[in-house]
């Protein structure tokens, strides 16, 4: 049996928010053990910062996965049947606007709470808020969206190849990083200017390393197919979108010895960095110090996830032609 619109929503809605709930708590959980629990005003912008971004990984690719649904019927979607209207600026629902125009709302929130609440408690204030915050703003744009896959041209490729779409991926990443580590720039175990070459800064920039790889491959857990299933209904990838598997010779050999070889050419990738800043004499910032110690494991990780969305991409594609083979058999009954 098909449910109605509402009947799925009120399910889904369910499952979301917990879900909102638990990646915020551990992104905000990251940030607050980075900056010892000592939130300030300062820290108003790196929180709204990592809220926005959290928004932005649940509506990026919400248009797609409503064109999966409204194809396969999977949804009977009939309460907006005669809302198929052209919607006016557009741009404005756009993933990308709606993370600038977050970031502005979130840090309004995370200083209204500072004012509102003692400063050991504002972290915790804004943990209990933001998500209920995000979950508003995503069932808000979730009809917009839906509305727009209706009335949508599909005439145009958006994504060329599968490198472009990983791009935006890493650097939302990327920055999803530098704004949960940045804590750890005013700290004194990490002030390594003089110290770069020794092994306690070896040691502690590989563990970090380590652990900020280990959380985004944890949330590369979660398949795509029906996003890019999505794309391909709305036509904006085609079926060359991903036509080969890059470093064949390292994705067929299992998980723990790729870790293993990571992890050995990460710290010898430490000791050439430390060699060469210690000589070079210079004072680099925290986050640009990082950026260098975390080259070899952001290379992984968008290899990683090259693997794993080339996989869902070519079950994704195998679920297209199936579609088409059973709409053209019940066209024939």
């Amino acid at each position: 049996m098909i449910p109605d619109y509402l009947t799925f929503i009120r399910f889904q809605d369910k499952r979301n928010l917990l879900f909102i709930y638990i990646v915020t708590l551990i992104l905000l959980g990251f940030y607050g053990k980075n900056s010892g629990f000592s939130f300030t005003r300062e820290d108003a912008w790196c929180v709204s910062g990592i809220l926005a971004l959290v928004l932005y990984a649940f509506i990026a690719d919400l248009r797609a996965y409503w064109a999966y649904k409204c194809v396969v019927k999977n949804v009977d979607l009939s309460c907006f049947l005669g809302e198929e209207r052209k919607e006016r600026m557009r741009f404005l629902f756009a993933p990308f606007t709606v993370l600038a125009g977050a970031a502005l709302l979130f840090c309004g929130l995370t200083w209204g709470l500072f004012s509102l609440v003692p400063p050991d408690m504002a972290l915790v204030a804004v943990a209990i808020v933001a998500p209920l915050l995000i979950w508003g703003i995503f069932a808000l744009l979730r009809p917009v969206y839906i509305r727009q896959v209706i009335v949508s041209a599909r005439d145009t490729i958006k994504y060329r190849r599968l490198t472009g779409y990983l791009a935006v991926a890493v650097v939302m990443s990327l920055m999803m990083n530098l704004l949960t580590i940045a804590p750890l720039g005013k700290r004194a175990e990490f002030d390594l200017y003089g110290h770069y070459f020794t092994l306690k800064a070896i040691i502690t920039m590989l563990i970090l390393c380590a652990v900020v790889l280990a959380i985004n491959l944890l949330f590369l857990r979660f398949t795509k197919r029906y996003v890019f299933l999505g794309h391909l209904f709305l036509n904006e990838i085609d079926l060359s979108f991903s036509p080969s598997l890059p470093w064949r010779s390292l994705y067929v050999k299992p998980l723990w010895l790729r870790l293993a070889i990571l992890l050995v050419v990460e710290f010898a990738w430490l000791l050439l960095v430390g060699l060469v800043v210690t000589l070079a004499g210079w004072s680099l910032w925290f986050e640009a110090y990082f950026l260098l110690c975390y080259a070899p494991c952001l290379a992984y990780y968008a290899l990683h996830a090259r693997w794993k969305w080339h996989h869902d991409f070519m079950m994704s594609c195998d679920m297209c032609l199936r579609w088409d083979e059973i709409k053209r058999q019940n066209a024939l009954w």
